[in-house]
């Protein structure tokens, strides 16, 4: 369930494979001489190697990297029927045929995907027996606790292994991976553990003809899953796409809204806001300027002079007419609230409405200071950046009166530690050919 890449922590991540693979072996070697010959379920055990084949063979990608299968809905009930050394040795067979041959994965990622299953399988058992259980012998619902208890263990474990191993990859910091590819999705996740457990009772009282009825259940719930999955990759690429808009206006504005997002991203997680915040904040500051689509921002985006009192009115219309537009699609509706307060001020100057900070939602106080670094620490073709301190003193200036002083606090720790660098930006020379070739192009 990973995709582990040129690691970010070369030694955590080191020391990390090595675990997981060096315990999986010991498991399975210890279980050698106890597990004895193949279950003489022969029809089950050939069945759920069929459907875990399956199910390894069209993996789900998830939005926080690696990727997902509904495998659970039959290794959970092999787990408690034939033990975790056989499930865990038709696993690796699955494995092997469908990422090995088929999809040809590197032979790291493949050994590692196998261990953490291992250990998943170990977990599980382990679970399972502790609360009462017997391999073998479900009974229902005198077992309940325990079927409830190896179903949570199961999704444990295999989340975390994963959230780790990307986190250890590609970041951000494991849990953070863990709220964004398992916590949001949290229902559908746990619905293959749910089926996975009604999958065990059913063998319990039907037998192996019974695991038939939950073909269709499982490739439906599979369905539904990548579906719902990308939905959410769509709707990320449809507001990056929003932001190209932008550039029938000013090509300024979208390199912008790139660098903003970046940077709110930063601060939010920085502040500790959990990943669906960041997600809505990141939205937010994607199509923050959408307001100033309007043919008359055109001319004052371009003016290199002082604004007259008409033109500052119009273009402090731009981040409630943003709101509308982002608001007509339903699930960026908190976003466009953020938008809606994003050059709001602490102490009540701001607009469109003059709210004060504690009105003030806290992802459009991170936009706004994201905003304004990226404006001072950025050219436009009308003059050049701001050095970095200077920006910064700007910042640490207006805080508690123009910006949020907790976002700014955060942003000074960051760049502190080193952990704020600048987004590359086009350089004024740069920005006058992008406006150049919008106007030839329109």
């Amino acid at each position: 369930m990973s995709e582990t890449t040129s690691p970010r922590h070369p030694a955590l991540f080191r020391l990390y494979y090595a675990a997981v693979v060096l315990c999986a072996v010991a498991l399975m070697a210890g279980q050698v001489r106890t597990a004895g010959a193949a279950p003489p379920a022969v029809s089950l055990l050939g069945g759920g190697f069929l459907l875990l084949l399956l199910s390894e063979l069209a993996p789900v990608p998830l939005p926080g990297g690696g990727y997902v299968t509904a495998s659970t809905i039959f290794n959970l009930p092999c787990v408690l029927v034939f033990g975790p050394f056989w499930t865990a040795a038709i696993d690796l067979v699955a494995n092997g045929i469908a990422h090995g041959i088929v999809l040809r994965k590197s032979p790291v990622r493949l050994l590692h995907n196998v261990a953490i299953y291992t250990l998943g399988y170990f977990a599980t058992a382990s679970a399972w027996t502790a609360a009462g259980g017997r391999i073998g012998g479900l009974s229902f619902p005198q077992d309940g606790g325990a079927l409830l208890l190896a179903g949570v263990v199961a999704f444990v474990v295999n989340s975390a292994f994963v959230s780790t191993v990307i986190g250890l990859t590609a970041g951000p910091s494991p849990w953070r991976i863990w709220q964004r590819n398992f916590q949001q999705g949290l229902p559908h996740h746990l619905s293959f553990v749910a089926l996975g457990a009604l999958v065990a009772v059913v063998y319990s009282s039907a037998g192996p003809w019974g695991i038939l009825l939950f073909v269709l259940p499982f490739l439906v719930s599979r369905h539904s899953f990548q579906v719902y999955l990308e939905l959410k990759s769509d709707m990320k690429d449809f507001v990056r796409a929003l932001t190209e808009v932008l550039e029938e206006v000013d090509p300024y504005t979208r390199h912008h809204s790139v660098r903003v997002a970046e940077y709110a991203v930063r601060l939010a997680r920085g502040m500790g806001r959990a990943e669906r915040d960041v997600e809505e904040i990141e939205y937010a500051a994607f199509v923050h300027d959408i307001g100033k689509i309007g043919p008359q921002h055109q001319h004052i985006l371009q003016k290199p002079g002082s604004l007259s009192h008409e033109e500052q009115r119009t273009l402090r219309a731009h981040p409630a007419a943003g709101a509308e537009i982002v608001a007509r699609v339903r699930a960026l509706r908190r976003a466009s609230e953020i938008v809606r307060a994003h050059h709001e001020r602490p102490d009540g100057q701001g607009y469109p409405y003059g709210l004060r900070s504690a009105d003030v939602p806290v992802g459009a106080r991170i936009l706004n200071v994201s905003d304004a670094f990226d404006a001072m620490t950025s050219d436009r073709p009308y003059r050049r950046a701001l050095p970095l301190d200077a920006a910064l003193r700007e910042l640490e200036r207006g805080s508690g009166t123009q910006f949020d002083r907790d976002v700014v606090k955060c942003l000074l720790r960051m760049h502190a530690e080193g952990g704020f660098p600048l987004v590359p930006s086009p350089s004024s020379e740069d920005l006058q050919l992008l406006r150049l070739r919008t106007r030839v192009g329109g």
